[in-house]
């Protein structure tokens, strides 16, 4: 079985790889790239046309493929699965929807994000499937470009900044991209956290195997 998985950063490659290859090894992964997505969503700070186009054209390739499904692996462009999988038979999944999913099972939910329009993408998900949520947002814009720049380190400090300042204000908290799992090893707080790539993948495997998600 071949799955698909569309990127807009290269830094989503790495934890996605490694989540597919601990649920089922022998899947075949192709991966469909546009790096300029993100540039151009930080630019207009919403879904435009132009957008939605140029993704349009990875899902056509990877729909091309023959795939059996499609995972999506940034989070600031979930919101474009309800736009788009009217259009195909095969399945689009939000990067994050299996980790939300999670999430939901506590009253309060903090977000932390490193890209400045992903929050609006998840908080949208969530106050769908329960209006009565409540979501705490932190942000450090643009951050998750230091790990192309080789400065992982500092990305993993200001993100560690981040959880300190939501420990204790919610129940759950939410590491809104791929590229922020590791992170999740370095910190101690006194809620769960939770991260998408593994849950991502778990969904994925689910789907393909027939079982409900």
């Amino acid at each position: 079985m071949k799955i698909a998985l569309i990127h807009a950063t290269t830094t989503a490659l790495n934890p996605i790889e490694k989540a597919f290859q601990t649920v089922e090894p022998d899947l075949e992964l192709l991966h469909f790239m546009d790096t300029n997505l993100l540039a151009l969503m930080e630019k207009s700070g919403t879904l435009t046309p132009e957008i939605i186009r140029r993704f349009s054209l990875l899902v056509n390739l990877a729909y091309d493929s023959g795939v059996s499904c499609i995972q999506l692996t940034c989070s600031a462009f979930n919101d474009i699965t309800s736009i788009l999988q009217p259009l195909y038979p095969v399945k689009l999944f939000r990067s994050d929807e299996a980790m939300l999913d999670e999430a939901l099972q506590y009253n309060s939910i903090g977000l932390i994000s490193t890209v400045k329009e992903t929050p609006i993408a998840l908080q949208n998900y969530l106050r769908d499937k329960n209006p009565d949520c409540i979501v705490e947002s932190i942000v450090d814009p643009g951050i998750i470009h230091l790990l192309s720049q080789g400065k992982r380190t500092e990305h993993d400090e200001r993100v560690k900044m981040m959880v300190e300042q939501m420990d204790g204000r919610t129940e759950v908290i939410v590491l809104s991209q791929y590229s922020m799992e590791h992170v999740a090893k370095l910190v101690n707080p006194s809620v769960p956290i939770l991260t998408a790539p593994l849950s991502a993948a778990k969904r994925c495997l689910a789907y393909l195997n027939g079982h409900s998600v």
